[in-house]
């Protein structure tokens, strides 16, 4: 009678709670190649990694046996394989190393290395059991925080969208502003122009077409435009438009338009991390793809 145990782990190291599952296979086959007997079990735990499901398949793979055996166990882990036969020290996971070190000490184990998703049917079966297990663990990712964009009565909310069409060196950018529950919309097609310098002109052309003395929020994913008009603007200004290491600002002529429209307006410029749940960006959006489908 031959023994062989094939184990397989799986982990979503993106997921907040990095869910992984694992899975073994027991089967005992007479010498005619008969299935005597098969012993199918599976598993999975939060906040792990690829490399514990793994060698957590096979402690539990082991623990199937009831007496000392010879046997083989297929993985498709050279993590697992390499420090179990000896190619390589234990450097982390000491304590469940530990754990298989007492599990394997009675038996007499061949280990047969098999690539993932090659076509053997039994790792195939330990993949896609560990993967389940994965999955019944996984928790939805948190959706970011929407952003606040609540405008106070008489005030203008510009949201500024650019997108950069490399291929063709140019920049289209879309805004859609909002007062008081109306809206309108400004666009633009700007050829040979980055999309930094394109977010900049786009801001200037929404503040030209505002009256004086108009109260604004720019909203935009661009921190460029937003770090510069709150935190850098003033010392590109005292020290004569150099930046701190001496070179002269990239667009000063826009930044300079800028600081002119933001003194005769009340307007700040707000960086959105985070686009999602607002719709006046994904009007944006669609406005720049109607645009760029006009210019291609």
């Amino acid at each position: 009678m031959q023994i062989e145990i094939y184990t397989d782990g799986a982990c979503d190291i993106h997921a907040d709670n990095q869910p992984g599952g694992w899975a073994a296979i027991l089967q005992a086959v007479g010498e005619d190649g008969e299935l005597l007997k098969e012993k199918v079990i599976s598993g999975g735990a939060e906040n792990t990694t690829n490399n514990r499901m793994e060698l957590r398949a096979v402690i539990e793979g082991l623990k199937l046996l009831t007496r000392a055996t010879g046997l083989t166990i297929v993985s498709d882990s050279r993590y697992v394989i390499d420090i179990a036969s000896g190619a390589k020290k234990v450097a982390m996971n000491k304590s469940l190393w530990k754990e298989f070190f007492l599990a394997a000490e009675s038996h007499s184990i061949e280990w047969r290395y098999v690539a993932g998703h090659s076509g053997d049917e039994l790792n195939e079966r330990c993949d896609r059991l560990a993967v389940a297990e994965k999955d019944k663990r996984a928790q939805p990712k948190a959706r970011p925080a929407e952003e606040q964009v609540d405008l106070k009565e008489g005030m203008v909310g510009i949201f500024l969208s650019t997108r950069y069409a490399a291929k063709d060196k140019l920049t289209s950018w879309a805004a859609i502003l909002v007062k008081d529950g109306e809206e309108w919309a400004l666009s633009g097609h700007l050829e040979k122009t980055s999309e930094l310098e394109g977010t900049l002109i786009g801001a200037i052309k929404c503040l030209e077409n505002m009256p004086d003395a108009q109260c604004a929020i720019v909203f935009t994913a661009q921190e460029y435009l937003s770090k510069g008009m709150n935190q850098w603007l003033a010392g590109w200004i005292a020290k004569g438009w150099k930046t701190k290491s001496g070179e002269s600002v990239k667009y000063r002529r826009h930044w300079e338009r800028l600081h002119d429209l933001r003194r005769r307006r009340q307007v700040q410029f707000r960086f959105v991390k985070s686009r999602d749940g607002i719709p006046y960006f994904q009007r944006g959006k669609e406005l720049i793809a109607k645009i760029l489908s006009r210019s291609l």
